[in-house]
């Protein structure tokens, strides 16, 4: 029977990993059923028991870089979920920048309302975290520097010196429309962003 202190023990090694809350409550009741057989079924003590469980859980506990485009060090079963949870995002960014780029040579002035409409709800988004204190002035700052947006500036920059470079005498008609997709697409990235943190889901802000 693993005791109220035990448990606080188990909730602190834990709290280390930085782990958001619901993988922490999970992998937490994962620790005291496990420790509880090896306690039981070996005649271990707590801390044998609990020394065995966490050489068991050691490589999906190990300390990693959440992403190549930035800095912070997560858990390595956290990173796995959190690159599920943007390739996910970056899908429908990448369908709706689509989608809108379309629109934009169909009806320019109806993308313009669209454009307009979503700044507009990604700034009550913005007021509504900070209102809740769900998102820290530093945070918002860091936002800038987030990999999905990195990894779009990058990509920018390599499709403008692409086309610029093998396609010089049109990429002043086209600039611009490449420029629109980029930014809806950056745009729908940070509504993303901010939903999720709203919701307080780990999105590595």
């Amino acid at each position: 029977m693993i005791t109220l202190d035990q448990q606080n023990t188990i909730g602190l090694y834990l709290d280390s990993k930085k782990l958001s809350s619901k993988l922490h409550s999970e992998i937490k009741d994962h620790f005291i059923l496990q420790i509880s057989n090896l306690m039981e079924d070996k005649g271990y003590s707590f801390q044998e028991a609990f020394l065995a469980t966490k050489v068991s859980w050691k490589n999906e506990l190990e300390m990693v870089k959440a992403d190549f485009f930035s800095f912070k060090r997560i858990a390595r079963i956290e990173r796995e979920i959190l690159h599920q949870r943007f390739r996910k995002m970056t899908l429908i960014s990448f369908v709706f920048a689509g989608a809108s780029f379309v629109l934009y040579h169909i009806n320019p002035d109806f993308f313009i309302t669209l454009q307009i409409l979503l700044t507009g709800i990604w700034f009550l988004l913005l007021l509504y975290n900070f209102i809740r204190r769900s998102l820290k002035f530093s945070s918002y700052i860091s936002m800038s520097f987030h990999p999905l947006l990195v990894r779009n500036m990058f990509l920018g920059l390599a499709m403008f010196s692409f086309g610029y470079y093998f396609t010089r005498d049109y990429w002043e008609t086209i600039d611009l429309q490449v420029t629109k997709f980029f930014f809806m697409y950056s745009l729908v990235i940070q509504f993303q962003l901010l939903y999720f943190n709203s919701r307080r889901v780990n999105v590595l802000l």
